[in-house]
């Protein structure tokens, strides 16, 4: 019908103008719209209101999310590919899509085991009391067992650290990796010294992720619960003597995990602990590190962060041809372990 129309007006515009014709018929405006639809090829009407967003087809947009690089806590280039979907999905619910997507990978990371004692320790520095006292506990992550006595000061000092780690490996034989946080004290120049005098490689975590040394933060808080029931009396001991007593109770613990056996019963296990000694020692340093640059050769993009997550592989993937951790997935979502972008270590 309008088509008909536009083309008696076309008729009519030979003897008099547009204004003239559409005179208490239509309004100008809206025939020169149609006429212009028309002419365009466009359909002459189009609904009024705001078009009607294209169907959401939430297959396709979880896709393009998992697609993104997740960290433990951002993810990047959402801006650009929210902007990509504006027309099929809210901001919101796109963030919410985002949130689940980096929480399912969290849940779904792998679990490493430690199965020789003796070859990887652990070590991080926790306050405790008003006072907030530094303590900086050791352990062996594959029996669960903490050495003897733990460092206790009013500050986290590294030079403190580095002669009491080098005690530890006086007494027990070090390790050959030792896993540490990003703490400034623990990776300090006198800490690597030591760690290079005895051929220990160092594991150190992510940025903003304690689960990566998660074996660590349980024992810590271990630790802390067992230092307030001890201290709950009248009676107060010295803050050393009670960390001795502690951390000897924590020893001594039947732990299922273990199969009902203490850690102290496991680390000092002739049979199941390692010892690793000279040339064997210089060995695997050497051979873990030239994995490594192998591995950094190939990679197209390389930075502080990337670098890092490189060593964490490459030590995950000679530890466990070695035969020394095992990997599952993870059922449990208390302590993590990651491998994209970077990999992590219970």
């Amino acid at each position: 019908m309008i088509p008909r129309i536009l083309e008696q007006l076309d008729k009519g515009r030979q003897e008099f103008s547009w204004k003239e014709l559409c005179h208490e018929l239509l309004p100008c405006a809206t025939v020169m719209r149609w006429r212009a639809r028309a002419q365009a090829g466009q359909p002459v009407l189009e609904k009024p209101g705001p078009k009607k967003p294209e169907p959401l087809r939430l297959e396709m947009v979880k896709a393009k999310i998992a697609e993104l690089d997740h960290g433990s806590r951002r993810t990047a280039g959402t801006t650009a590919l929210q902007a990509e979907l504006s027309s099929v999905i809210s901001r919101r619910r796109f963030q919410e899509l985002v949130v689940e997507e980096r929480q399912n990978r969290l849940d779904h990371m792998k679990r490493i085991a430690w199965l020789v004692p003796g070859t990887v320790w652990s070590f991080d520095t926790t306050e405790y009391g008003p006072q907030k006292l530094k303590i900086t506990p050791l352990r062996d992550l594959a029996s669960k067992y903490q050495l003897p006595v733990p460092l206790v000061g009013a500050q986290e000092n590294g030079a403190r650290i580095a002669v009491y780690l080098e005690g530890m490996f006086k007494r027990d034989g070090a390790p050959m990796f030792l896993k540490r946080d990003l703490g400034s004290p623990l990776r300090c120049h006198q800490v690597n010294e030591v760690l290079e005098r005895y051929c220990v490689l160092p594991l150190d975590s992510p940025p903003d992720y304690p689960q990566y040394n998660g074996s660590m933060e349980r024992s810590m808080r271990d630790l802390h619960d067992a230092l307030d029931r001890a201290r709950s009396g009248a009676l107060r001991l010295p803050i050393a003597v009670d960390l001795e007593l502690v951390t000897h109770r924590l020893n001594h613990r039947c732990l299922r995990s273990l199969a009902h056996r203490t850690p102290c019963q496991v680390y000092h296990d002739p049979a199941r602990r390692l010892r690793l000694h000279g040339l064997s020692r210089q060995r695997i340093f050497r051979e873990v590190f030239e994995q490594f640059w192998q591995y950094v050769a190939t990679m197209p993009e390389r930075n502080r962060h990337t670098v890092n997550a490189a060593w964490r592989l490459v030590v995950e993937t000679w530890l466990r041809r070695q035969g020394w951790i095992s990997v599952t997935a993870k059922t449990k979502t208390n302590v993590s372990t990651d491998s994209e972008p970077f990999f992590s270590q219970n």
